[in-house]
Order: structure tokens, then C-alpha cells, then sequence
């Protein structure tokens, strides 16, 4: 059964684009150190015009532009107590948290050799398995969506375009580690690789958590988007914001390191 969750919500600082730099907004009473370089307006601009066009090229630019802001969703195992931002059932670009979904369908339905493909691609965060995994069943993200009922989830024609949520994220994670607590993707998950098959590291976001244990890591190529999701021993968390790692991980430490203190 899905536990039955106690609610409270997250009110976060929201993750917006300044001058072309990604981070945490700043309140109005902020200002420069006067030790601090000055940029000059010509070099703002020039910036501000880069940023602009790594988002029109960026294949989820109408998502960037119309950023319903942060996610962070976060249960507890021991007791069912769950808090979340206000914006953590909508839907947002899954990135490569997608391919967990696409894992759980496989270990369920396929081959072992597609199996052991699963676990590698989670480990590894490879496209080209997700791409394998995906062709032979296009309809595994719908699938898992709706044996979990993870209402925000849906699956693309392409799997990196498929859409999930903090939320749904957690719910499925939460529910696997409950019912399956031998699965094979929560293990994959305790060792996944240092570093992705692309280079990128994955070692950010809720996995800088105190207690942490497994963690998949979820990014755009053109890294103007970031998500993970991780669990302790009786926590799971997920979070995902429009800007860098850097700013996943002092986002997750500021909001939720408290609360997972609290309920350990």
C-alpha cells in the first residue's frame, strides 16, 4: 500500500536567471560588496544575451520561460510524514530520473540481458541503454505511471522528453523500497558510478544529504536543468530546479538538512 502521507508545505526561494548567471534569487536589500569587481554594463549584456540564446536552443526552452519555479518533495519512512514545495505534483522535464521508470518496467517485464542492461544504465546514467531500453518498450514510462499512479508522469515518443514530478518521483521510490526493499534499482542506486558516461560527476543535490544511501542524478545536456532524488535509511527526497548543481545543492542543504535532522 502507498503510505498515507502527512502534509506540510516547503516555501522555498525560487531558482530564476539573473544577468545570465543561474542561482538563488537575492532579496531587495542585497548589495555588492564594494570590494567586489563591478561588471560593466556592455559585458551584462553580452551575458544576459548568451543566456538568452542557450534557452531558445535549449530543447526544453518553453519549460525554462514558463518555470513554475523549484520542486523538493520529502518523505519519511519511519512515521509518514512528507512536506513539499507548492509546486511538486507538476509536471517538468524528467531528464534522466525517467530512466528509473523505464528500469522498474524492465526488471518486470524483460529479458536478462535488457535486466543487466537496466541496472548499468542507472548506474551509469547511459542514454544509449536508455535509448535501447526505450525503443524495445516505448510504453514502459505510461506503464509505470499508471501501476504506481504517479499522475504527473508521462511518457514521450523520445524518453529524455518524458515529463514526471517531485512528487511522483518520491511516491514511486517510497512504494518500491517499501513493498520491494530488495530491488535491484534501489542497489544500482547504492553504487552508482562516479561519474556518468558523459563525464559529468554524481555527486550533488539531495546526495550531499545527511544519511544519504542511493541517489540517481537527472540533467539537461545543455545543463540549464538539474534534479535528483536520493534515500536514507528512512527517508526519500527528490528535488529539481531550473540552474546549475550548485544551486540543487544549496538548495536541498538550506531547505531540507534541518528536516532531515528533525525526523532521525
Amino acid at each position: 500500500m502507498h503510505p498515507a502521507w502527512r502534509v506540510s508545505t516547503i516555501l522555498l526561494t525560487g531558482v530564476v536567471i539573473i544577468g545570465g548567471i543561474f542561482g538563488l534569487t537575492q532579496g531587495e536589500d542585497t548589495k555588492p560588496s564594494e570590494s567586489q569587481p563591478q561588471v560593466s554594463s556592455e559585458a551584462s549584456s553580452v551575458s544576459t544575451s548568451a543566456a538568452a540564446q542557450a534557452i531558445e536552443d535549449s530543447p526544453f526552452a518553453e519549460f525554462i520561460e514558463n518555470s513554475t519555479g523549484s520542486q523538493i518533495t520529502f518523505v519519511s519512512l519511519k512515521d509518514d510524514f512528507r512536506t513539499g514545495t507548492s509546486t511538486e505534483r507538476f509536471a517538468r522535464p524528467a531528464l534522466s530520473l525517467g530512466k528509473l521508470y523505464i528500469a522498474e518496467y524492465v526488471l518486470e517485464r524483460g529479458t536478462e540481458n535488457e535486466k543487466a542492461l537496466a541496472l548499468e544504465m542507472i548506474r551509469s546514467s547511459s542514454d544509449v541503454s536508455a535509448e535501447i531500453l526505450y525503443d524495445t518498450y516505448p510504453d514502459s514510462i505510461e506503464a509505470i505511471a499508471d501501476e504506481f499512479g504517479l499522475l504527473s508522469t508521462r511518457g514521450d515518443e523520445h524518453w529524455g522528453y518524458s515529463v514526471t514530478s517531485t512528487y511522483d518521483l518520491v511516491k514511486f521510490l517510497s512504494t518500491l523500497i517499501i513493498e520491494q526493499p530488495e530491488s535491484p534499482i534501489l542497489e544500482a542506486m547504492r553504487n552508482a558510478n562516479e561519474f556518468a558516461v558523459d563525464g559529468y560527476p554524481q555527486d550533488w543535490g539531495t546526495a550531499v544529504l545527511p544519511g544519504a544511501e542511493g541517489s540517481k542524478w537527472g540533467w539537461s545536456d545543455d545543463r540549464l536543468l538539474h534534479s535528483s532524488i536520493t534515500f536514507g535509511e528512512d527517508y526519500v527526497v527528490a528535488a529539481a530546479v531550473t540552474g546549475t548543481k550548485e544551486d540543487l545543492t544549496q538548495l536541498v542543504e538550506n531547505q531540507l538538512s534541518e528536516v532531515i535532522s528533525r525526523n532521525n
